[in-house]
């Protein structure tokens, strides 16, 4: 239903005396605790102290003080609402986290505050009001009804130098040293600086209404924090104006002071103008969104109200069909009321700002447009509903006078049938008069019974007329009930025709064996059945008692039995199931026992099936005899029709809960999956939070954990489609909870982010990674050096000991096995100088070292190649040279030895001139 909201709306202008009465209650409660001061209905409760000092002054036996002064402000409102709820019975009607903010919501606290009022001692005196009365004003208005006062920003521009605001100032009228001056300027300049950056910082005015409030709200703060400066800036203008009077100063030194004075008189009025231009243009800005949201409401109350004109001029509807057409289109304007509700509610937080100049008049104005707007939403809300109840009504009647109509209509039938069985004459014998007496005084006794419906019919149709003012759904009404009015007077009168008929049958049959019984009743009910129009007709007295046959009062009472146990069953089980039923659906449910006792349910369900079945049978039996003798059946007709519908409902019942058990367990599942997948994504912020700033680990292989974190969590793609399907699922029922979307929009929102934040992450790790060399480059780096030294190493031991042509040849291998050793490095400095050459376009510091350092390396190996290819060099031609020398050996040795076994012959001994000169010429 529409909530009638707009008739508080100028009641929260200005504090009620409830309102007194419960701030003076709080604050009594609050007095012995110095933490406390409580001076209003929003900002004095958002650190949670206040709930919890009225809790404990009244039952400080529940918690510690001093354990609720070391928690948090959240903490110390869920402690307070948590000892309300459990030891005052108070529901937690507030969240923590919307409490603890910096403008708390005023009805909300006003409502908390009520319900522990109601529950606590209460002790207000007259002098707690009047204390309450004379707190400063500007604690007592609330925000709801936001009033600035100008009269700082007026006594500003009037008199800088004589406005004076609460915070100290560093100078002094006795301390005027220059030291002291130059340390208040530093200061005051230091704030100045930082005032023009938060100036500077605040947004471009808004087109959202609401979004102009907060930024009207900040730079309200912000003003204020102005004037609370103001006479810091004042009092350092005056510490300068008296040190340049006092004459001590150099020329310098005054001339540095008055550039100084100068420069902060400037700077501080730019700001103050600027801050004041801003202030009234927030001030324009407000005022105009305002008007436009007023004025959009009186529209839509002149659309809304020309609608309900339209609506009013139009008869009700000639038929139910079209009554519940007219349902439909009051229920499109209740929703169309409900919509607007939400701006209505915006319009209890307006902003209204008091200057001299305009004074109470802007709040009367405003005050004057609200209340008619207030009064033309009430008459709205009131017509609407109203209406809807008008129309709810008729449905209700009407459907009700149908109903009964078609029963009425289906009785007359089935007696219109019964009488037409009855035989009037040829009787045969006793027993066949007897039976056909019975008949119609059977008939007589149940259309005496019925003539009281006949009456009410006729009474709820003229209401249904009435009520509708139509005159053609009247006519129609009017129409059917004296159809029915003809219809129950011509089988009165048949009935009479008949029981006349049966009597003269008694009076000219002449069969003897007609016993005075039967005549008496043929005589009784002649005198029952006269004709009697008045409709306010007394049912006649009952007929005796009927005779009944044995076997039939058996089948009866078998039946009566059978039917009540039905029925208890019945009644039993629609109290289970209704016990059972879900009425609102919760985010975790455990449906277990919920599930086992539907199970009961059903399988006594497929028990009583056969008995049951066995009942209709023996129920048909029954009115099958009954309906031969002549006798009523409606009672057992009604039975079997409660205990059809009873069994129906309860099988309907049945589906319906299990229906929605299964529809708990699928949100119970949803849920479930959803704080997986939350609490996967809580390990990647921690992750992010820990791991991901840790110095202890080189960049790139951050990068690579970062990477398969964020592979992870793009897997879960798959889960977060099946999830989002599953919402789609769930929503698509009839009434889903509004958590199931709720929950899902902030888990994605919080993917989104985490999945942001670990791409971010991964691209600073990428970029911090290309700026620095790889582990591979520093480890091969590091091997190319620790070979080179090994390398220069060998090369230096090759050159001793060269003193055999065995050791030349040994030297000479050692220096090609270097040298190919050193020529198989190629490839790796290649490589190394691209990885440094790619290094180098980062040009930070810590490259440049590495850079340094591979290009001594790469001058090492280039000396070393050169040394080594000299040494094979030069090893190559002494080896050459060897060779050469060791052959020209042999051949002199062998000479030598010729000429030495020449000379040892007989022939040299004796002087063999020619022998001896054929050896020298060899040796040449």
């Amino acid at each position: 239903q529409v909530k009638d909201v707009m008739k508080n709306i100028m009641s929260d202008l200005q504090q009620t005396n409830s309102e007194k009465i419960l701030l003076s209650w709080v604050r009594q409660s609050t007095r012995p605790y110095n933490q406390v001061n409580v001076l209003n209905f929003t900002t004095s409760w958002a650190d949670g102290l206040a709930f919890n000092a009225v809790i404990h002054r009244h039952k400080p036996e529940l918690f510690s003080w001093d354990k609720v002064i070391k928690m948090s402000p959240v903490e110390r409102l869920e402690n307070a609402f948590n000892i309300a709820k459990n030891h005052l019975g108070i529901e937690k009607l507030l969240d923590p986290e919307d409490v603890a903010v910096q403008l708390p919501d005023k009805k909300s606290i006003i409502m908390y505050l009520t319900s522990l009022f109601e529950v606590l001692p209460k002790q207000v005196t007259m002098e707690d009001i009047r204390e309450v009365e004379t707190l400063p004003k500007r604690y007592k208005q609330e925000c709801e009804y936001r009033q600035l006062s100008m009269e700082q920003t007026v006594a500003l521009e009037e008199d800088p130098d004589n406005f004076r605001a609460e915070t100290p100032s560093t100078v002094t009228e006795v301390d005027m040293d220059l030291d002291s001056y130059q340390v208040a300027l530093e200061e005051v300049l230091t704030w100045l600086l930082s005032a023009e950056d938060a100036f500077r910082e605040q947004e471009e005015i808004s087109g959202d209404v609401e979004e102009v409030k907060e930024q009207f709200s900040t730079h309200e703060g912000f003003m204020m924090e102005l004037t609370a400066h103001q006479s810091s800036v004042g009092n350092v203008l005056q510490a300068g104006n008296q040190l340049v009077t006092q004459g001590n100063l150099s020329p310098e030194e005054e001339f540095e002071i008055q550039e100084q004075m100068l420069l902060l008189n400037s700077r501080w009025e730019e700001l103050r103008v600027e801050s004041m231009d801003r202030q009234s243009r927030l001030h324009d800005m407000l005022m105009e969104l305002q008007k436009q949201q007023l004025q959009q409401l009186s529209d839509w109350l002149t659309v809304t109200e020309e609608r309900i004109q339209q609506m009013e001029s139009q008869l009700l509807a000639e038929d139910l069909e079209s009554l519940q057409k007219q349902l439909e289109e009051h229920k499109s304007l209740q929703g169309d009321l409900e919509a607007e509700q939400v701006k209505v509610n915006s319009l209890t937080h307006m902003v209204v700002i008091v200057d001299e100049s305009s004074g109470e008049s802007a709040t009367a104005v405003l005050e004057e447009q609200l209340q008619r707007l207030g009064e033309r939403w009430t008459a709205v809300c009131r017509w609407t509903e109203d209406r809807r109840v008008k129309l709810q009504e008729i449905q209700l009647l009407w459907q009700e006078l149908l109903e009964e109509q078609c029963l009425l209509k289906a009785w007359l039938t089935e007696k219109e049938e019964a009488l037409s069985k009855v035989q009037t004459s040829n009787f045969k014998d006793q027993t066949e008069l007897s039976v056909n007496v019975r008949k119609l005084a059977i008939l007589k006794e149940d259309m005496g019974m019925k003539r009281q419906t006949l009456d009410q019919l006729n009474e709820l149709g003229q209401d249904v007329a009435q009520i509708l003012g139509n005159g053609r759904a009247s006519s129609k009404i009017d129409q059917d009930q004296e159809e029915l009015t003809q219809r129950w007077d011509s089988l009165v009168q048949k009935l009479e025709d008949y029981s006349n008929q049966v009597t003269q049958a008694v009076g000219n049959i002449g069969i003897t064996q007609v016993s005075q019984k039967t005549t008496t009743e043929t005589t009784l009910l002649k005198e029952q059945v006269v004709v009697k129009q008045s409709r306010q007709e007394l049912p006649p007295p009952p007929l005796p008692k009927k005779r009944q046959i044995p076997g039939d009062s058996e089948a009866k009472k078998k039946f009566d039995a059978e039917s009540a146990e039905l029925l208890n069953w019945i009644s039993k089980s629609k109290s289970a199931i209704q016990a059972t039923d879900i009425k609102e659906y919760k985010k975790m449910r455990e449906t277990s026992s919920m599930k086992e006792n539907l199970k009961v349910i059903e399988k006594e369900r497929v028990e009583k099936s056969q008995k049951l079945d066995e009942l209709k049978q023996s129920g048909h039996i029954l009115l099958d005899q009954v309906g031969k003798e002549g006798l009523s059946t409606v009672d057992i007709k009604t039975v079997m029709e409660k205990i059809m519908s009873g069994w129906k409902d309860v099988v309907q019942n049945l589906e319906e809960v299990t229906r929605k058990i299964k529809y708990q367990e699928d949100i119970n599942a949803y849920l479930k999956e959803m704080s997986e997948l939350e609490k996967t994504l809580t390990e990647k912020d921690d992750w992010l939070k820990n791991d991901a700033s840790s110095a202890s680990q080189p960049s790139a292989i951050l990068k690579d954990l970062c990477q398969q974190e964020l592979n992870h969590l793009v897997s879960l793609s798959p889960r977060l489609e099946h999830l989002k399907a599953t919402c789609q699922t769930l929503t698509s029922q009839p009434t889903p909870p509004n958590f199931i979307w709720e929950n899902l929009n902030g888990f994605l929102d919080h993917f989104k982010l985490t999945r942001q934040k670990l791409e971010e992450r991964h691209q600073q790790l990428k970029k911090e990674t290309e700026s620095q060399p790889s582990q591979e480059y520093v480890d091969s780096l590091q091997h190319l050096k620790d070979m080179l030294i090994e390398l220069e190493g060998k090369q230096q031991s090759m050159a001793s000991g060269l003193c055999e042509p065995s050791k030349v040849e040994k030297a000479l291998q050692q220096a090609k096995t270097v040298c190919e050793t050193l020529e198989a490095q190629k490839p790796r400095i290649d490589k190394l100088a691209e990885e440094t050459e790619a290094l180098e376009k980062h040009a930070s510091l810590d490259i440049n070292i590495y850079t340094q350092e591979f290009k001594h390396v790469q001058g090492h190996w280039d000396k070393l190649k050169v040394k080594i290819s000299k040494d094979v060099k030069l090893l190559e031609e002494i080896m050459s040279k060897l060779r050469i020398f060791e052959t020209d050996s042999k051949v002199v040795q062998k000479w030598m030895d010729g000429v030495k076994d020449f000379l040892m012959t007989e022939k040299a001994v004796q002087g063999d001139t020619e022998g001896l000169q054929r050896q020298l010429d060899q040796c040449t």
